[in-house]
This record gives structure tokens, C-alpha cells and sequence, in this order.
């Protein structure tokens, strides 16, 4: 992948994610299909292009404010804050991770954000279980791995060292049983 961000092609995503995050190929070319709409004629793409509001990016993040807000960048301290804080201090879970899909779509909906079009909102449910995906740390994310992966925005030693698969079953998996406690409740 090139170092400065610029003109990514996304079998160079879809390698990295096979190689750095042991993802098999089913699960790297779904993530990386939905990168397509930022491509350029030539077929790549900045890395800066993936902010485009509304492709990738989305209101209702879990760490970042809606655009509506003003500055859907910048990660905010105080919403992973309230991850944790939902997950009653400990470590995050499928359960207290739909504590906070919830919550953060009713805040977005305060903050004038329209609801996410059928295809974002999959994106986003996805987005919510991706971490805890990525980590396979056995259903729990610690603040140490949310420090790691949120506030300094890398992967952390236990999950680049952590040779288990990951697919797109599993990350359906997740998908669904966060879903099941925002539907029956968490």
C-alpha cells in the first residue's frame, strides 16, 4: 500500500487486509467492494477520499459526530467515553454494543441527521461489529484494544499477532447478534 495514502488500487486493500488482519478472501472483497465508489477512472483511489460523506462514511458514528455537527473527522474523546460507559465500564460486548448503536441513532436523529438510506445502514451495522470482528479477542473488546484501535488509530499487538481467520460469516454473526439485543433489547 503506499505509504502517502494516494492512488490505493482495491486488490492492494484487499491483500492488506488478508495479510495484516488474516481476513480470508471472502471477507477482504466484501469490505473492499464498498470502496468502489470512491475509485477514479484509473481505478484507485486517496485515502483522504474515504471521508466522502455518505459512500463510506456515515451520521451515527460510534467516535465521531454526524456531519451535520460540523466535524465528522476529528475523533471525540468523550463518545468512546460513552461506548464504554454503555458497556458499564467494562469491556465492550455484542450486548452493550447495541447499547450504543441505539443510542448513538437517537442522538443522530436529535442532531437533524435524516435516517441512513437502506444500504448505509447495513454499512453502519457492519461498521458497529467490525472491530470486534477484527480483534476475534472472544466476544469482548478491552479500552485498551478501543484506545488502541479508536483514539491511535491502530491495531494493537492482540490482534495483528492473532492468527484466527476472519470472515464474513463471523462478521455476520456479530452483525446479527447485535441486532438481536437492539431489537429485543439489550
Amino acid at each position: 500500500m503506499p505509504r502517502d495514502g494516494k492512488n490505493i488500487t482495491l486488490p492492494q486493500v484487499q491483500h492488506a487486509l488478508m495479510t495484516a488482519l488474516h481476513m480470508d478472501n471472502l471477507a477482504a472483497g466484501s469490505i473492499t467492494s464498498t470502496l468502489r465508489p470512491l475509485c477514479r477512472k484509473d481505478g484507485t483511489f486517496d485515502l483522504v477520499d474515504t471521508r466522502r460523506h455518505n459512500v463510506i462514511e456515515h451520521d451515527s458514528s460510534f467516535t465521531r459526530l454526524d456531519f451535520r455537527q460540523g466535524d465528522n473527522y476529528t475523533f471525540q474523546p468523550d463518545m468512546l467515553q460513552a461506548m464504554i460507559d454503555d458497556a458499564d465500564g467494562g469491556p465492550v460486548t455484542l450486548r452493550s454494543l447495541a447499547k450504543t448503536f441505539i443510542r448513538r441513532g437517537k442522538e443522530s436523529r436529535a442532531a437533524g441527521a435524516p435516517r441512513l438510506p437502506l444500504n448505509l445502514w447495513f454499512i453502519h451495522v457492519l461498521q458497529a461489529v467490525s472491530v470486534m470482528n477484527t480483534a476475534q479477542t472472544d466476544g469482548i473488546l478491552t479500552k485498551e484494544v478501543l484506545q488502541a484501535v479508536y483514539a491511535e488509530e491502530r491495531f494493537p499487538d492482540v490482534i495483528l499477532n492473532n492468527p484466527k481467520p476472519r470472515t464474513l460469516f463471523t462478521q455476520l454473526g456479530n452483525a446479527l447478534g447485535m441486532m438481536r439485543f437492539v431489537i429485543f433489547g439489550p
